[in-house]
């Protein structure tokens, strides 16, 4: 008699949110490019919560790849909606 093996099969989804918050964190506005459903952040910040380098940022801010504006001060502020959507 052939002996029956049963087979489990398990499916993990993952999800992840980030949480930006900082005392010195003003509000800075939002992306107008996503119609203003993504938050800007300094350069710092996204590399903090992208896990990637300030230099890999500006290559995708380069390529046209993550939203971004530039203050009147010379501040860069990077849209973390696109940030994350090319990250993840």
């Amino acid at each position: 008699m052939m002996k029956r093996t049963r087979r489990t099969r398990t499916t993990l989804e993952v999800r992840e949110v980030v949480v930006i918050r900082s005392s010195r964190q003003r509000n800075r506005g939002r992306c107008e490019n996503c119609s203003g459903a993504a938050a800007l952040v300094t350069v710092e910040e996204a590399v903090e919560m992208s896990g990637i380098s300030a230099r890999a940022i500006y290559r995708l801010i380069e390529a046209g790849k993550v939203h971004f504006v530039e203050t009147t001060n010379g501040l860069t502020l990077i849209c973390a909606g696109t940030l994350l959507a090319m990250v993840g």
